[in-house]
C-alpha cells in the first residue's frame, strides 16, 4: 500500500512538472553530489541537454567563468542547511551561450525522504532590460550633475531631487576623475535642493569623503539646514565628520581668506 502510494505521488509530481512551462528538476540529496533524477522537456529545452546529459549531474554542470561566486555559495549554503531559496544567476546552456536565470529550489519530503525541488525561468530579457535602463540613468545623471570651477583649487556641484545609488555611483566618479584630471584640493557639495534621507544621504557624502581624501582633495557640504545638522549630529557614531556650511559662499570665502 504505501508502496502504491509513493507510486502515485510520484506519477502525480511528474505529471505537474511536466505540464509546467517552468524549466524544473529534482535533485536527491542522499546519493553522491546530489545529482538529478529527473527533469522535465522544457530544462532540456532550455538548456540544450540530452537526458544522458542531464540525469546523474549535480545542477553545478550550468555554470561558469561569469556564473557569480556569492551566489554559488548562497546557494549551496541553503542546500547544506535544507532550506528554500531563490537567486538569480547566469547560467550555461550547452552550445555555450548564456542566460539569466531565476532559480527556485525547495526542499521537499515524501514518504520519510527528502528531495530537492529546482524550478528556473529564463529571465534573460528582462535583466538586459534593466542594464539598459542602468547605463541610460547613469548618462543622464552624468549629465545633470555639473561640476562647476570655482579657481584653480575650487570645484563646486549642486544637488537637486531625490539622490540613489545610481547617482551616488555617476556623482563618485565624475568628482573622482575631475579631481584627477584638475588637480582641484577642495571640492563643494550642495545639498540645498536635495530631499535629504538621513541615514542613506549622509553614509553616501563620507564614501564620497574618503575617496576624495584618498586622491588628495578635501569635501566641504554646503546648504545644510539647522534641522539637518541636528539629524547629522544624532547619526555620527564612529567619529566620521563632514565640513559642513550653509551656505556655497561661506565654503568660498574661508577658503579665499587662507
Amino acid at each position: 500500500m504505501n508502496h502504491l502510494k509513493t507510486e502515485i505521488k510520484s506519477n502525480l509530481l511528474e505529471a505537474m512538472l511536466n505540464g509546467s512551462r517552468v524549466a524544473a528538476v529534482v535533485t536527491d540529496p542522499a546519493l553522491p553530489d546530489n545529482p538529478i533524477i529527473y527533469y522535465n522537456e522544457t530544462f532540456a529545452e532550455m538548456t540544450g541537454y540530452a537526458a544522458d546529459e542531464i540525469v546523474g549531474r549535480n545542477c553545478r554542470f550550468l555554470q561558469g567563468a561569469d556564473t557569480d561566486p556569492l551566489t554559488i555559495a548562497k546557494l549551496r549554503n541553503a542546500i547544506e542547511k535544507r532550506e528554500k531559496v531563490t537567486v538569480t544567476l547566469e547560467n550555461y546552456r550547452k552550445d555555450g551561450t548564456t542566460f539569466w536565470n531565476r532559480l527556485n529550489i525547495e526542499p521537499v519530503t515524501m514518504d520519510g525522504h527528502l528531495y530537492f525541488i529546482g524550478t528556473q525561468t529564463d529571465i534573460t530579457h528582462e535583466v538586459e532590460q534593466q542594464v539598459e535602463l542602468n547605463e541610460k540613468e547613469q548618462e543622464i545623471n552624468e549629465k545633470l550633475l555639473p561640476i562647476l570651477p570655482i579657481d584653480d583649487n575650487i570645484g563646486a556641484v549642486a544637488l537637486v531631487g531625490k539622490m540613489n545609488n545610481l547617482r551616488f555611483e555617476a556623482l563618485t566618479s565624475k568628482l573622482s576623475h575631475f579631481v584627477r584630471d584638475t588637480r582641484t584640493k577642495h571640492i563643494i557639495i550642495d545639498v540645498t535642493g536635495v530631499l535629504w534621507e538621513k541615514n542613506f544621504l549622509y553614509s553616501n557624502l563620507l564614501m564620497i569623503q574618503d575617496v576624495l581624501r584618498l586622491m588628495g582633495s578635501k569635501l566641504y557640504i554646503s546648504g545644510i539646514s539647522p534641522k539637518t545638522a541636528i539629524e547629522i549630529v544624532s547619526i555620527k557614531d564612529d567619529g566620521q565628520t563632514l565640513l559642513t556650511f550653509s551656505t556655497v559662499q561661506q565654503v568660498i570665502q574661508r577658503l579665499q581668506a587662507k
